[in-house]
């Protein structure tokens, strides 16, 4: 069996000056999403179940869903 080879260009594609200045500035770094900072303490277990019933409701409900399970491993609070 092959394997498909990769389609390299020749000559790299060149971008316009502006559009490089524009995007080269430190951005957000999401490593969930939400962020971390949309995560409360109040969102309790009857939130969490209720948002499954609504999921489970909505006419997305045959669509595949994820889940963010965090486990923490910090002694203090961070947001990794």
């Amino acid at each position: 069996m092959s394997l498909p080879l990769a389609c390299v260009p020749e000559t790299p594609s060149v971008l316009p000056v502006e559009l490089l200045r524009r995007f080269d500035v430190p951005g957000p770094r999401y490593t969930s999403y939400p962020t971390a900072d949309r995560f409360v303490e109040t969102f309790g277990a009857d939130d969490y179940t209720q948002a499954l019933h609504l999921r489970r409701d909505a006419d997305t409900a045959g669509e595949p869903l994820s889940l963010y399970v965090h486990i923490p491993f910090c002694e203090s609070l961070c947001y990794y």
